[in-house]
């Protein structure tokens, strides 16, 4: 376990400072160095540390203070800097006081560095443990987001991205676009060479139109052979121009089944736009979306067809809860 930390120290002494400063670089830890709470504070803002070593009494702001402080700073994130408390005082009144603020341990001052040592091991086991869990909860939240065949994000996390997109676009007036894309005759890929070719197709498309998109557009699977692109930012003639270019290369595709025939792909694509202050919500859009990919199936497949309200035959959509 690697035991250098990022520390940031907060005391209005500077021999004092000084003196911790140097023996915590002689054990390798990287050292920030503030005389207040308030600067302490700021600091902690700015940059990551892995524990926060502070005096009690500080001018402005005490010791107590600041770890109340950065506790309230860390509510919104999953991770925690191990505080340590410098002070003289030992009465139980003051130790209940300086951990209900969100001291973790307490060291005597004038420090003795083999005790400073042992508190610090301390934290790092409690730190490196931190992060560990903080790794594995990311790891477990991205494969509850990620399909499995395709890697691409899965329709719960498509779904939420697209709400959390709509509102960011509906903040910043800008327009949003979807598009539905659907592999043509699919089944008769999955009947005629088995699921395992039909599984290649499907990777096969997710990796084409990944490569497709625009920069910051995203793409996922979401549902059987259907695919969903957001993109952020297009309106409603740039939305088709890249669906085009989702098809051209779906087009361009070819897989080998078992029996070495080679298969062509394409793919029909619905696309359908939000734009002004009067906007549909994610629903209607997704609506639409699937009304276009409606049409272009209906029109022979392989092709683009863009939503117009009061076009076309109406067929019963799909919602996307």
């Amino acid at each position: 376990m690697n035991n250098n930390m990022r520390i940031l120290i907060a005391d209005d002494d500077p021999v004092s400072t000084s003196v911790l400063a140097q023996q915590l670089e002689q054990w390798q830890h990287t050292v920030t160095t503030t005389t207040n709470g308030f600067d302490a504070l700021a600091a902690f803002k700015g940059e990551t540390f892995d524990v926060v070593i502070t005096d009690w009494m500080m001018p402005a702001m005490s010791g107590p203070e600041l770890c109340a402080a950065i506790r309230e700073e860390e509510e919104s994130g999953e991770l925690t800097s191990f505080i340590i408390l410098l002070t003289s005082r030992g009465s139980s009144e003051d130790l209940a006081l300086a951990l209900k603020a969100g001291a973790n341990d307490f060291v005597t001052k004038p420090f003795d560095p083999l005790v400073l040592q042992s508190r610090l091991a301390n934290a790092a086991r409690i730190v490196q443990l931190q992060m560990e869990l903080h790794r594995k909860k990311q790891e477990a939240d991205e494969l509850a987001c990620t399909d499995y065949l395709t890697q691409l994000r899965n329709r719960r996390a498509m779904w939420q991205n697209l709400q959390m997109d709509y509102e960011r676009m509906h903040r910043e007036q800008r327009p949003l676009s979807a598009l539905v894309i659907d592999i043509d005759f699919f089944k008769k890929i999955n009947d005629s060479h088995g699921h395992r070719v039909g599984d290649a197709a499907l990777q096969t498309v997710a990796q084409c139109l990944t490569n497709s998109l625009r920069s910051g557009d995203y793409v996922g699977r979401w549902g059987g052979e259907e695919f969903l692109a957001v993109l952020p930012g297009a309106d409603i003639i740039q939305s088709a121009e890249v669906a085009e270019r989702c098809r051209h290369h779906l087009e361009s595709l070819r897989i080998k089944g078992d029996n070495g025939k080679v298969i062509r792909l394409s793919a029909s694509i619905g696309v359908a736009a939000v734009d002004g202050a009067n906007r549909e919500d994610c629903d209607a859009l997704l609506d639409q979306a699937d009304q276009a990919l409606y049409w272009a199936k209906d029109a022979g497949r392989n092709r683009v067809k863009i939503y117009v309200p009061g076009v076309g035959p109406r067929r019963n959509m799909r919602k996307a809860t």
